[in-house]
């Protein structure tokens, strides 16, 4: 069962070919004495990696590891079994262990030399992510996603009761006093990269809390009662000012953006007839900073430079640069360069 659906070529929070037992599983799985069980350790929002030459590896812990740290009063979740030979992780069976709820926190030295708690995403530069391989970066994702689920569902929003309790290896959440159940969910947004009628140029926007020279695809999350559709049309138009010819518009790939839980859905469209080449935006400024056309010679050429300068930014401080490798953002543009 795939635990992210993506192109895995793409970019980094791609595929991930988990056996998660999904619906199948309605209790507990047996303990097999035959497969390994791996934790990947969450603790207030940051997961235990560790150097691994100039990137990151996740550092994964041992069931015997994890009671000499006392994880026996730590959350347990069953992310999914990992079968693939081919996969940079190894055959057996993967759990979140969520230690916020211990007295102190764990030492980083629990997870072997070069350990280190650290935030997989960074607000500005190189992230964790960036570094991981494919399978990696989703498995610690999912991790992180699941543990903030779970710290945020403490209170039965049906009867009030503080006694919801993780079930089915943490899967779910219930409450012991009515029995209402919850499970994880996600954000529906879209994320849309907008193309000129001839595919030549692109529109992309600035937040004003971004790195000099970041540029990006527009951005929303669905309204109550809105289609993906139209929520393109509407974000778009409110971001931006800019009118799209919805007969143009294309689905390009989803994907799960589990800070805390968003499913980005992202697409194509170009712009309406209208919106000639010397049609002035109308930036919304209190979503972006700015927002403008730029072509795809120079997109190309930057992100080029960024590849010879051996970055996943600007190839100079403060330069033009687009999201790291890690973003939807960066693939649909990346797709658009490559037609």
């Amino acid at each position: 069962m795939l635990l992210v659906s993506l192109p895995a070529s793409l970019f980094a929070l791609a595929p991930v070919f988990f056996d998660t037992a999904g619906r199948l599983q309605r209790v507990p799985a047996p303990a097999n004495p035959g497969t390994t069980r791996f934790y990947t350790l969450v603790h207030n929002g940051q997961s235990l990696v560790k150097a691994d030459g100039g990137g990151w590896k996740p550092a994964l812990l041992s069931a015997s590891e994890v009671s000499e740290v006392g994880g026996g009063g730590a959350l347990q979740v069953f992310l999914g079994s990992v079968e693939d030979a081919a996969s940079p992780l190894q055959r057996g069976d993967y759990w979140l262990l969520e230690t916020s709820a211990l007295d102190e926190q764990p030492p980083a030295s629990i997870g072997g030399d070069g350990a280190a708690w650290e935030p997989l995403r960074a607000r500005a530069g190189p992230s964790v992510c960036d570094a991981l391989e494919v399978d990696e970066a989703a498995l610690l994702a999912t991790a992180r996603g699941l543990a903030h689920w779970h710290n945020s569902v403490r209170f039965c929003s049906k009867c009030g009761s503080a006694e919801v309790v993780p079930y089915r290896n943490g899967k779910g959440r219930r409450c012991n006093v009515c029995s209402e159940r919850f499970r994880p969910r996600l954000d529906a947004s879209v994320i849309v990269l907008v193309l000129d009628a001839t595919r030549s140029r692109c529109l992309l926007g600035r937040k004003a809390a971004w790195p000099t020279g970041r540029y990006s695809t527009l951005a929303g999350f669905v309204e109550f009662g809105e289609t993906l559709e139209e929520c393109v049309v509407r974000e778009v138009c409110e971001e931006s000012g800019c009118s799209v010819d919805r007969s143009t518009l294309d689905f390009v790939a989803s994907q799960p953006w589990l800070f805390p839980r968003s499913l980005m859905v992202g697409f194509t469209v170009c712009a309406a007839p209208s919106e000639g080449a010397d049609a002035a935006l109308a930036v919304d400024e209190d979503e972006l900073e700015d927002a403008r056309w730029f072509s795809k010679e120079y997109v190309r050429e930057q992100l080029g430079l960024e590849r010879e300068a051996g970055r996943d930014g600007p190839a100079v401080e403060g330069g033009f640069h687009v999201p790291s490798r890690v973003s939807l953002a960066r693939t649909l543009i990346e797709s658009w360069l490559a037609e």
